[in-house]
């Protein structure tokens, strides 16, 4: 299958796909995400991949969410999923481990696949955030269970509630990502991790990894009623206009 926002390729035992959005920043439209749930799905029923590895550029994992499809959610809510459910359940529920190797910004959507992944290691240029309070909406594919499952209840509560950004490093200490590396560095330590884990017992890393599902499948599924409905709101309308029009926006907190 040709793909036109991400490429993919096979190199032993990895399965590797990069995204592939430079114009944008590689920042997460629908389209990415339904080809790289078609990636994901696809090596995942390929019986000689053992490991995912997902990657962006040495400057930018994902810089954030293409906000004009927020924009257009905004004209009704999907009941099957909102915006991207499909494709998120799609990667939430691959059987194979995930690696993410995540240089520059992954803010927003990207934030969000790197916490769809099962490892994370940065580059200690990575930064991370969740900046959609700022427009009055919410996280749309499933960040806010997954973080909160990720790093806890009061941490994840700062993060999303006042939309900051972390370096690298306080994103390791709180737990949102495995490890950090010298940017030169990163992609052989993502490549030896991958080959590390793909050298294991097949049987056990399925079991670990569907011990991973088990925890957070539930809380995906709650998530997305409340994501589409934040779309909803009088706030989020104005913070997208706002953000269309390039000019503040005008809360009335309602």
């Amino acid at each position: 299958m040709d793909f036109e926002t991400i490429t993919v390729e096979n190199s032993g035992a990895i399965g590797l796909i990069t995204l592939n959005r430079p114009a944008s920043m590689n920042a997460v439209c629908a389209a990415m995400l339904y080809e790289l749930a078609q990636a994901v799905r696809d090596f995942d029923a390929e019986k000689s991949i053992r490991v995912i590895v997902l990657k962006g550029t040495e400057e930018f994992f994902a810089a954030g969410t293409d906000m004009s499809e927020f924009i257009a959610a905004q004209n009704g809510i999907d009941a099957d999923g909102g915006l991207y459910g499909n494709s998120v359940r799609t990667i939430a529920s691959c059987s194979k481990p995930i690696v993410a190797a995540v240089a520059g910004y992954a803010f927003g959507g990207g934030l969000e696949l790197v916490l769809l992944s099962d490892v994370v290691i940065a580059a200690d240029n990575a930064r991370f955030g969740f900046p959609e309070i700022t427009l009055g909406v919410l996280p749309q594919m499933g960040g806010v269970s997954l973080l909160t499952n990720r790093i806890g209840r009061a941490k994840a509560a700062d993060l999303l509630l006042t939309g900051r950004h972390i370096s690298a490093e306080e994103a390791l200490a709180c737990g949102l990502i495995s490890r950090v590396v010298d940017s030169a560095d990163l992609l052989n330590e993502v490549s030896e991790t991958a080959e590390r884990i793909a050298a294991m017992p097949a049987a056990g890393v399925r079991l670990v990894k569907q011990a991973i599902l088990n925890a957070c499948e539930t809380s995906l599924r709650n998530e997305e009623t409340i994501a589409q409905l934040s779309l909803m709101s009088a706030d989020a309308r104005e913070g997208l206009r706002a953000l269309k029009e390039d000019r503040a926006p005008k809360f009335e907190h309602k």
